[in-house]
């Protein structure tokens, strides 16, 4: 009984496999609307990949101008307190 069982299991893994390879294999292909709608499809990620890839250099540059805006920022700070401790120094008489 167990042998004629794996049998019919067997036979029915078999069926399954073919037959999901026969619905699958009938799909009649792709006609050429669906051809250009993907094609279209194709051509506008290609577009969108352009624009996040300017946008990224874009980023990149706008990230460099505020590094060096705020190492300027710092220079000018740190300038300014040298210059308010000499100016101090001069009002005290310490020269």
């Amino acid at each position: 009984m167990a042998y004629v069982r794996s049998k019919l299991y067997m036979l029915l893994v078999v069926t399954m496999f073919t037959g999901s390879a026969f619905l699958v294999g009938c799909g009649g292909g792709v006609d050429e609307e669906q051809m250009e709608a993907l094609n279209n499809l194709k051509a506008e990620v290609e577009s969108l990949r352009s624009q996040v890839k300017a946008k990224e250099d874009e980023k990149a540059s706008l990230q460099k101008q505020i590094a060096d805006q705020e190492a300027k920022n710092k220079k000018c700070t740190e300038d300014l307190a040298s210059t308010k401790n000499c100016v101090d120094a001069m009002n005290r008489g310490d020269k």
